[in-house]
C-alpha cells in the first residue's frame, strides 16, 4: 500500500476495494464507526474523526467541541473527542475510542456550516461543559475567555442563556492565558473583585503589562509559566520585579503549583490578603483626625 498521502479521509472498505484486499484494509485502517474508517495514522486528528463520524450518520448535529472547532474557534492544545447526535430517545448509541454518537433530542438554534450541521455557541459550550466533564468553573470560564478573545459577541451571546450567565458575569477578554483566568476567578470568588488582566504600568520610561494586578492597592501577580526560567527571561523579569517594587507595587509570582496544591494556594493567597490589608490600612492612617463639634 502507498502510504504517501493517500486515503487521507474517512473511506469504507467498498470505496477502497477495487486497490486493496481486506487484509491490508483492515492492518491499515482503523474503525471508527459503522463501516467507516481511517488510516491508523491518521485516528488522532479530531477533524478526520469528526467526518467519519458524519459519513456514518450524515443527519449527525456537531456537539460541544466539534461545533466549537468547525465554527471557526482555535481551541487549546488539550486533546478531545468529537461527540455528534442524532435525534431518537436520549440514549448512548455508540462510543468508540476517538468519537462519540450520542441519541439526543434535537436542539434549537441549529445552523449549517457548508455540509455540517451544529449547535450554537453557546450550547456547544454547555456541551463541553456536560458532553466532554469539563465541570470546573474556573476551567470553564478560562475556556469561555480565549474563546470570547477570539469573537466578542460571544459574550453577549451568553449573557441571554440563564445557565451561563454566571459566567458571564466572570469572563474577561484581556485574559490572555488558561492559567491567568482561573487565576483571576478564583480571586474573585473570594471577594477581590479589583484583580484585572493586563493592567497597563508606564515606570521609568518603560510599559510594562501585569498579568493580573489590583491597580486599587498596588498588587501584582505574574504567572511564571516554563518559558520563565530561561536565563534572559529571568533577568527580565527581575528587573520589572524591581522596578515595579521601588514604584511601591506588591509583586507576587505565580505557578502550576500555586493552582494545583490546596495548601500552595492557602499560602499565597494569604500573602495576599496581608499585602492588601496592609496597604488599607495604611491609607486609613492618612485620613484626617476626625474632630466632634
Amino acid at each position: 500500500m502507498d502510504n504517501n498521502n493517500s486515503y487521507l479521509w474517512p473511506v469504507t472498505y467498498d470505496e477502497v476495494s477495487h486497490e486493496l484486499t481486506k487484509w491490508k484494509f483492515y492492518k491499515h485502517f482503523t474503525k471508527i464507526s459503522g463501516s467507516v474508517y481511517l488510516k491508523n495514522d491518521l485516528i488522532d486528528d479530531p477533524v478526520l474523526v469528526t467526518q467519519a463520524l458524519i459519513k456514518r450518520c450524515p443527519q449527525g448535529v456537531l456537539r460541544g467541541y466539534a461545533a466549537l472547532n468547525r465554527r471557526g474557534y482555535q481551541l487549546f492544545d488539550d486533546p478531545w473527542m468529537p461527540i455528534i447526535s442524532i435525534s431518537g430517545e436520549p440514549r448512548t448509541r455508540k462510543t468508540t475510542n476517538v468519537g462519540k454518537i450520542i441519541r439526543r433530542e434535537t436542539p434549537e438554534n441549529l445552523r449549517r456550516s457548508g455540509e455540517f450541521t451544529l449547535v450554537s455557541d453557546s450550547q456547544a459550550l454547555l456541551d463541553v461543559f456536560s458532553l466532554h466533564g469539563l465541570d470546573s468553573f474556573e476551567h470553564q470560564v478560562a475556556l469561555i475567555d480565549h474563546l470570547i478573545r477570539q469573537c466578542p459577541d460571544l459574550k453577549d451571546e451568553i449573557k441571554k442563556v440563564p445557565e451561563l450567565r454566571k459566567h458571564a458575569e466572570f469572563t474577561d477578554e484581556f485574559a490572555e492565558s488558561p492559567p491567568e483566568s482561573r487565576l483571576r476567578v478564583r480571586l474573585h470568588m473570594q471577594g477581590y473583585r479589583n484583580f484585572m488582566p493586563q493592567v497597563r504600568v508606564e515606570l521609568e520610561g518603560r510599559r510594562f503589562y501585569l498579568d493580573l494586578a489590583d491597580p486599587v492597592w498596588g498588587v501584582a501577580l505574574e504567572y511564571n509559566g516554563g518559558w520563565h526560567y530561561t536565563a534572559e527571561q529571568r533577568s527580565k523579569d527581575a528587573f520589572r520585579k524591581n522596578a515595579l517594587k521601588n514604584a511601591g507595587w506588591d509583586v507576587f509570582e505565580v505557578t502550576s503549583k500555586t493552582l494545583q496544591s490546596q495548601q500552595a494556594w492557602d499560602y499565597f493567597f494569604q500573602q495576599v490578603r496581608v499585602a492588601i490589608q496592609r496597604k488599607y490600612a495604611d491609607r486609613k492612617r492618612r485620613l484626617p483626625m476626625q474632630t466632634v463639634s
